[in-house]
């Protein structure tokens, strides 16, 4: 083995174990400067003696092992991987459950994070979308709602008496900055736009989403009896 490869090897070896690492990030994090091709043929050797696990294009791990072999990475290490330190969010059925709307759960994950240098990836049961926001919690807030609306016609199961006490807190401390950025930054239908205008209102809530909406467009939208019915 070169000096350089045992330099490249010496370095990974010293990675956490069951860390995801992302191949172009590790090679700029090298010490030292040495060729990509010295990196990734290194790469592929510390794979084939079973030092390293490939993961997906791009991704790799240094394997725990036990007295029973090596602990396979778990889901929950791949949804922190692409979440922590406010780089994205967990969406879909793992949402609607988190928030009581459903008891139905998805065996897939579906999240949406800053941390994804394509657009898409799949990573195991880990659908990542790329979305280029800071995940604070006025943020996922307003990503949170946008979605259940969204998608609140294909949710299995809904629990509208729980919906309508989420709507009534978000409407109650509605963040109009946190709604108007992630509007700029993920496109949602403007029925969605229009179902949350309605729940505003319903609260008595300001907000300027009349901006996204046509007046002379009816939108196909459940009425708020559907919700409050006995309020």
């Amino acid at each position: 083995m070169n000096s350089q490869a045992q330099a490249i090897e010496e370095f990974i070896s010293g990675q956490p174990e069951n860390k995801i690492l992302t191949a172009n990030q590790v090679y700029r994090q090298l010490p030292e400067s040495f060729s990509e091709q010295a990196f990734y043929q290194t790469l592929t050797r510390l794979t084939q003696k079973g030092k390293l696990c490939h993961l997906t294009k791009g991704l790799y791990y240094r394997p725990r092992r036990s007295r029973f072999g090596v602990v396979p990475i778990g889901e929950q290490t791949i949804i922190e991987h692409y979440t922590e330190k406010s780089q994205g969010m967990v969406i879909g059925y793992r949402l609607y459950h988190q928030y009581g709307l459903t008891t139905q759960i998805s065996k897939n994950v579906e999240l949406l994070s800053s941390a994804l240098q394509e657009n898409k990836k799949t990573v195991s049961n880990v659908k990542v979308t790329r979305l280029n926001l800071k995940f604070d919690t006025a943020i996922c807030n307003a990503i949170a709602t946008l979605e259940i609306l969204q998608n609140y016609r294909n949710i299995e199961d809904i629990n509208r008496q729980q919906m309508a006490e989420y709507m009534r807190k978000f409407a109650l401390n509605y963040s109009e900055e946190a709604i108007l950025t992630v509007l700029k930054h993920r496109k949602y239908k403007k029925s969605t736009i229009a179902f949350l205008a309605a729940f505003l209102g319903f609260w008595n809530t300001k907000h300027t989403l009349q901006q996204y909406l046509s007046r002379l467009s009816a939108y196909a939208i459940p009425q708020m009896e559907d919700f409050y019915a006995s309020t």
